[in-house]
């Protein structure tokens, strides 16, 4: 039987996020459309209110930041802020409620506006058929709107068969109205969660299992674990969540000045500069001292004040460097260029060096005085 069109939801702490939060996404996706059981329209992560009062719970403003970096590859799924924006901490059941129709709320208002949370899809769905979406409407068990359920893994559904622990009315409105998709551990059994809790086994066809068969056992607490020590969180989660992490001095970590973090600097950098911020300067100036030249037994001195326009370097990725030009540090020659060349020249001839050593008179073996 079609579950119908759905938006998945996550809620919890977030606190940092890891990649097995989002990997949960992908899982049940690819679960529900493979079996053609519904459409997988959206997902949506709310993170928990401040209030809540977890431990080692970083202020809402931190972990929303860190979602969205780690989300900035995926084109479905959307952070919403809105039980961080209350006034205290919201019931589960209350956000998912308000989630949902919010966004049945866009679909049949065409002119209202949506919500930054939204996932693009879900303004789409209207337009996504499903292969037994008549049959079932024929039926009556699929209704025209779209559904949000709790996405969430087997230690969430075992708290709900936990006695005292959550209100029977909350697990009622949960699982009844909305559903769980629950992702669980190879090795683990779900369904004695079930059916060890009455008001998950009246609505256990509301439940969608399925198996995550690639262990990952990376969880928050590791993360937080690592950084307190003052040890590596590399390929945990996102590089930009590390990377926050470490700005803000989150969890106890402590700023980490790597190559990848000065090219992200140099990069943010370099993305914020307007043409306003380009100024055009004259090249510098290198004069070139006089020159003396003897040709063929005739001196001439050529005064050659050589204007030398070179481009500054630039490097792009370093705005503020510039690069100053020396003739010391100039490994070409410098030229000067004879505005006349005397006729008696010949290409290719020695010429005469002048030079100021002072001349002596020398004996030759005859006894005459010759000038050197």
């Amino acid at each position: 039987m079609s579950q119908g069109k759905i938006v998945l939801m996550a809620c919890g702490s977030f606190s940092p996020p890891t990649f097995m939060h989002l990997r949960m996404f992908e899982i049940a996706r690819d679960y529900i459309h493979s079996l053609g059981i519904g459409t997988i329209v959206g997902g949506i992560v709310s993170p928990v209110h401040d209030a809540y009062g977890k431990k080692e719970l970083v202020a809402a403003q931190h972990r929303i930041a860190m979602l969205k970096l780690a989300l900035r590859s995926s084109g479905w799924i959307k952070v919403s802020e809105w039980e961080t924006q209350q006034s205290g901490w919201t019931r589960t059941k209350v956000s998912m409620q308000y989630h949902q129709d919010t966004i049945n709320k866009c679909l049949s208002e065409l002119n209202s506006d949506a919500p930054a949370w939204l996932p693009d899809d879900v303004l789409n769905v209207n337009s996504i058929d499903e292969p037994d979406d008549l049959a079932a409407k024929l039926n009556g068990n699929v209704e025209d709107g779209v559904t949000v359920k709790l996405l969430c893994g087997a230690d969430l559904l075992e708290s709900f068969a936990t006695p005292g622990l959550w209100a029977e009315e909350d697990i009622e409105a949960i699982v009844g109205r909305h559903g769980l998709v629950v992702v669980s551990r190879a090795g683990s059994d779900p369904g004695k969660f079930i059916y060890e809790s009455d008001a998950l086994y009246k609505h256990r066809k509301n439940v969608l299992l399925m198996t995550n068969y690639i262990t990952n056992e990376v969880s928050s607490t590791v993360i937080r674990r690592l950084l307190r020590r003052g040890e590596s969180a590399k390929y945990l989660t996102d590089d930009g969540v590390l990377a926050y992490i470490r700005q803000y001095r989150l969890y106890g970590a402590l700023p980490c000045v790597t190559e990848y973090n000065l090219l992200n600097e140099m990069i943010a950098k370099y993305e914020k500069r307007t043409p306003e911020d380009v100024v055009m300067t004259s090249p510098e100036e290198t004069s070139f001292k006089n020159i003396l030249i003897s040709i063929r037994d005739k001196p001439s001195i050529v005064d050659e004040t050589i204007t030398v326009k070179r481009p500054r370097k630039s490097n792009f990725l370093l705005p503020t460097h510039t690069d100053s030009i020396s003739p010391t540090l100039d490994p070409k020659p410098k030229i000067a260029y004879l505005d006349k060349v005397p006729a008696s020249y010949v290409p290719g001839k020695a010429v005469k060096i002048v030079s100021d050593v002072t001349q002596h008179a020398v004996k030759d073996d005859k006894g005459g005085g010759c000038a050197l």
